[in-house]
């Protein structure tokens, strides 16, 4: 879609950020217009704003005139988490645009379309080797989520979902796929796996048409647990 396609009653920005490969995303009247990757993975302090700003002006727009922020809030990385919570923040705050917190276990399982495959289970890497894990099965043309965000170990999540076939996503498994994989659990291909900032923005769009927006004062990222080095300093504390 082309500058001179789009009509901006409602320009909104999507941002992920809470796994190893970021993307902005960028659309109007909840369409979704235009999808960027970072050039590397583990850049998001460097390259979100750049990227930001190069979307904003293909389309002719400033800050100021976003209308909604929509932001993958986790489970993932904290520090990647709380760059997305940062910016959507500061422009809430600037240009009084209004945030939708996507969890991103939501966003990731939009990335399988197969329509023959019926239930799925997105696997963030919690470290200590534990996993933040959601499982999906399919009904009709959405995603059902039937295991809400939750941290298990690979045993943990074998002995609950190895009684029927599941296919499971995310970049949780880089290391450790073989440690889940049985004859009923099996591993989509890694295109898969990476969450979206695209599929953010869809998620989003039908959140803010519900009114389904943060407090940007209280917005804090989606994680389960504190991260590592809270918890360390805790102990070295007592």
């Amino acid at each position: 879609m082309t500058k001179s396609e789009i009509t901006y009653k409602s320009f909104a920005l999507a941002l992920e950020t809470s796994g190893r490969l970021g993307s902005v995303a960028v659309g109007c009247n909840n369409k979704l217009s235009d999808e960027n990757f970072f050039l590397a993975p583990l850049r998001h302090s460097t390259e979100l704003f750049d990227t930001i700003i190069e979307l904003l002006d293909k389309y002719g727009k400033k800050a100021n005139q976003i209308s909604h922020i929509y932001i993958s809030i986790g489970p993932g990385s904290f520090t990647g988490i709380r760059i997305s919570v940062t910016a959507a923040k500061m422009m809430a705050l600037a240009a009084q645009s209004k945030i939708v917190a996507v969890k991103t276990s939501d966003a990731m399982a939009l990335n399988v379309d197969d329509s023959s495959i019926r239930k799925i289970a997105t696997v963030i890497d919690a470290k200590r080797e534990q996993f933040f894990i959601a499982a999906f099965e399919r009904k009709k043309e959405t995603w059902e989520k039937i295991l809400p965000d939750c941290m298990m170990t690979t045993e943990q999540f074998k002995e609950k979902f190895d009684d029927e076939p599941i296919w499971l996503l995310g970049e949780g498994l880089l290391y450790y796929a073989k440690k889940f994989e049985t004859a009923n659990i099996r591993i989509l291909d890694k295109k898969y796996w990476s969450p979206r900032a695209g599929n953010v923005f869809k998620i989003g769009s039908q959140m803010a048409a519900e009114g389904k927006f943060c407090d940007p004062v209280g917005l804090v990222p989606f994680y389960l647990r504190r991260p590592e080095a809270e918890e360390n300093w805790e102990k070295k504390t007592g």
